[in-house]
């Protein structure tokens, strides 16, 4: 009995092993903290597929990671232009709309759109080729970008609200006291300081180039930083900056959760997102180093349902791109959970559906323009 009953549990082991084995698998490559565990458990337990998550922290490192084929990633969550360039370079699949039964139930929010529009726009004056992003791409989430300010600095959100950039480049003419900080990314700075200009920041020419450099210089950047500008904001240590406005509603998550009130933390600090700005959006690909089209067309509807999408966005805090997400997120504005009143209100007032204005994707930049760019913010930097 003793040998048989050995016998028994090498053969549940064995099977068990074999089980685990061939069990199905989704590989996906992300964001770090950007996919709520909850998400992941209710697949897995539904579709009875394993979930195996990859973290990049550049929409380059994707890039580097599909291009080299050393791992088969089956779903990979890359940014607007980084879509455009692995759409141009024939590196993503098609996506397979049959298979996606919950597209017909969702309706994109209008900036949404707009950015799949803008895309397509600047792909057809880059390649004189027409592309409908939505052929490879489904919104996993998306934002803009604001200038996160100082409310302790008398009369600061009023100048913002009345005359926008020019308080942000204008030093001399501003609050010529206030310290201004800038993200660094080369292309940020030269994107936000063509918008001040009324210029479209996904064009380039050496005159253009000139003008940046002027208005980058008259800012009068005390700062370049990533994280550190939302902290030092927050701090009292820095007046405004340039940031994802996700950088603020992060730091606002975080104060919540210590006990404070929405109303003392934007009497701190708050965040300005102008009529005119860059927004990003997130989107789920797949590329074609996928093993398994079933799985990740699966994992897409999954996210798809707009429950999911808001639970998505419970944990990662940052845009849901379907009214329908948005509006179960509206729904918890009478709770009287904390968290979910203002998670709710912080939707609404941030990322409203209806927020109307003129929202710039930016676009990938070729290797000589993406240099003549970083060497001018060099030369700033280094003046």
């Amino acid at each position: 009995m003793k040998k048989f009953a050995i016998l028994l549990v090498l053969t549940l082991v064995s099977t068990f092993m074999v089980a685990c084995q061939s069990k199905q698998t989704l590989r996906i490559l992300n964001w770090g903290e950007y996919l709520n565990p909850e998400v992941v458990e209710l697949f897995e337990a539904e579709y009875n597929i394993k979930v195996i998550e990859g973290i990049a922290d550049s929409n380059e490192l994707f890039y580097s990671k599909i291009k080299s084929k050393t791992t088969a990633y089956d779903i990979v969550i890359p940014s607007d232009y980084m879509v455009e360039k692995m759409v141009q370079e024939d590196m993503l699949f098609e996506l397979d709309y049959s298979l996606l039964t919950n597209y017909s139930n969702v309706t994109y929010m209008e900036a949404v759109d707009q950015i799949y529009s803008s895309m397509a726009a600047t792909t057809l004056a880059a390649t004189g080729e027409t592309v409908d992003f939505k052929d490879y791409a489904v919104p996993y989430f998306w934002g803009t970008f604001g200038i996160i300010y100082n409310n302790r600095v008398d009369g600061l959100e009023e100048s913002l609200n009345a005359n926008g950039w020019d308080v942000f480049f204008e030093a001399d003419n501003y609050f010529p006291e206030a310290t201004r900080g800038m993200y660094d990314v080369a292309q940020f700075a030269y994107a936000a300081s063509l918008m001040y200009l009324d210029e479209n920041p996904n064009l380039y020419s050496e005159t253009l180039l000139d003008q940046s450099k002027t208005a980058i210089e008259t800012a009068n950047f005390t700062e370049w930083g990533t994280d550190t500008l939302k902290r030092n904001v927050e701090a009292d240590n820095l007046d405004m900056a340039f940031v994802y406005t996700g950088d603020y509603l992060d730091r606002m998550y975080i104060q919540l959760d210590e006990g404070r009130t929405l109303e003392e933390i934007q009497a701190d600090f708050n965040i300005y997102i102008p009529e005119t700005t860059m927004v990003f959006i997130d989107n789920m690909v797949i590329p074609n180093t996928s093993k398994d089209l079933d799985a990740a067309h699966k994992f897409i509807n999954f996210v798809l349902r707009p429950e999911m999408m808001a639970l998505n966005a419970e944990s990662v805090g940052y845009a849901v791109p379907t009214e329908e997400a948005f509006d179960i997120i509206i729904s918890h504005l009478d709770d009287e959970d904390a968290f979910y009143h203002n998670w709710a209100y912080a939707n609404m007032f941030y990322n409203s559906k209806d927020r109307e204005g003129t929202f710039y994707p930016l676009t990938s930049f070729d290797v000589d323009t993406i240099d003549e760019i970083n060497t001018m913010i060099q030369v700033i930097r280094t003046e």
